[in-house]
């Protein structure tokens, strides 16, 4: 049963302030409604063994509370342990927006502090066992510089779920640097996703360069893609079609050079036939091509010819 009534705010434990996520948004939005309308909601609270008041919900409310110069705090105070209060809270998750990084949190709170399995917490939550698993892989592969850098909203769960996470696992140095440089100059989601697909493609040596000015390869990167871009409005249709007929060229040449590869003379009488009639047509649509780039034919009379 819940008991309403009025505290001080500093006898309240703050002992998940570590759990969530200070979005400045929801802060301003809410600082402003309570200086309008004052508390509306009451925060959840339960008392431990020793009858301290934790807070289990309410966090961002205490915060605009004192940013408004206040010292009270409207609370529920609920009949019930705080492993329970804190699974209750979870399994509200479709009346509450959870960052999977918040859920995290409390998944290993409720597994290393209180010391329930993985299989019982999934058996609570109502979910299966791999997804508690990969929430708690999540949080546990951060380092600290990044989950920080989480819960003060200076970067997103999206880029520490898809990007630092699994930046950490394979080079938590990389993902340190990484983190250090988004902190004095931010990237937009698009752009670190942009940067963590070119850091999986390239060598150490470039990984290094990268991770040292992340802003600088991204507008090294802008810069390649409007000057391909301007190449490609200058050069217009026909310039692309001469690009791909020198590309196939350059295939059906290397197919010539290793052709003798693939067609030696102990080979099986017919397989050889085979390869050697392949040969013989991917020699002829080269010479064809050869000639069509040199003349500059148009394309309707390389289509025909090459489809026949």
């Amino acid at each position: 049963m819940e008991q309403h009534r009025i505290v001080d705010i500093h006898l309240l434990e703050l002992r998940y302030a570590h759990t969530r996520i200070m979005k400045t948004s929801d802060f301003r939005r809410l600082r402003n409604s309570i200086g309008t309308y004052g508390q509306i909601v009451p925060t959840l609270v339960v008392k431990d063994t020793e009858k301290k008041l934790v807070l289990i919900d309410g966090y961002l409310r205490v915060q605009a509370l004192l940013a408004c110069g206040q010292d009270q705090v409207l609370i529920d105070l609920l009949n019930d342990n705080e492993q329970n209060a804190i699974f209750s809270l979870l399994d509200k998750s479709s009346e509450r927006q959870w960052e999977a990084i918040e859920q995290a949190i409390l998944i290993q709170e409720m597994h290393r502090r209180f010391g329930f399995s993985l299989g019982n917490i999934a058996q609570r939550l109502g979910r299966n066992k791999s997804w508690v698993k990969r929430r708690l892989d999540l949080v546990e592969a951060l380092p600290d510089q990044i989950l920080k850098a989480v819960l003060s909203s200076k970067l997103s769960t999206w880029a520490a779920s898809r990007v630092m996470a699994p930046l950490a696992r394979a080079n938590a140095s990389d993902a340190e640097k990484l983190m250090a440089q988004l902190e004095k100059e931010p990237l937009s989601t698009r752009d670190l996703s942009r940067f963590y697909e070119h850091y999986k493609n390239s060598n150490q040596s470039v990984r290094s360069r990268m991770v040292e000015n992340p802003p600088l390869f991204i507008k090294a990167l802008n810069e390649k893609d409007k000057d391909k871009e301007a190449r490609d409005i200058r050069d217009g249709p026909e310039g692309k079609w001469f690009k791909d007929i020198q590309i196939v060229c350059r295939m059906l040449k290397r197919l010539i050079e290793t052709s003798e590869q693939v067609c030696y003379p102990r080979q099986d009488g017919l397989k050889r036939k085979r390869l050697q009639t392949w040969v013989g047509i991917v020699e002829k649509e080269a010479s064809v091509l050869k000639k069509a780039t040199g003349e500059k034919e148009d394309a309707r009379s390389i289509e025909e010819r090459c489809d026949s």
